[in-house]
């Protein structure tokens, strides 16, 4: 017992102070694409029907606002922030419902507007893939 009491938390310092990683930083990095998978699910279930085609009623309805000055299809926009995503999913704008947390929850909803918004550099190729593969 006094070994493990005393020997664990020297070798963490002797590792720190020679430069080595310590436990913490040996934990591998979250993959980001199964988060996008998990957002393009969540743009799939509860926006594809409106958003993803010419024809959908949110679709005609962006195409209306802007008049063709931003892309109608909400996937291939590349205005968005994640803060007017969120917003927008909470409140609801126009015609479009507000969405409450039991139908996406904030990690879902952090999920989906990052997918709709990524971060500048952060442009995914599979956000525009999978919103050409939708009807």
């Amino acid at each position: 017992m006094i070994f493990v009491r005393f020997w664990l938390p020297m070798t963490l310092l002797g590792s720190t102070l020679a430069g080595q990683p310590t436990l913490a930083r040996e934990t591998p990095p979250r993959a980001a694409e199964p988060l996008r998978s998990t957002a393009s699910k969540i743009y799939g279930k509860w926006c594809s029907d409106c958003h993803s085609v010419a024809n959908g009623p949110g679709s005609v309805a962006l195409q209306r606002k802007y008049q063709g000055a931003v892309p109608a299809i909400l996937s291939q926009r590349t205005d968005l922030t994640a803060d007017y995503v969120r917003a927008v999913v909470r409140s609801g704008i126009s015609f479009m419902p507000s969405f409450r947390k039991t139908e996406i929850s904030d990690a879902e909803l952090a999920a989906l507007a990052d997918y709709l918004a990524p971060a500048p550099g952060a442009k995914a190729t599979s956000k525009k893939a999978a919103g050409s593969k939708r009807r």
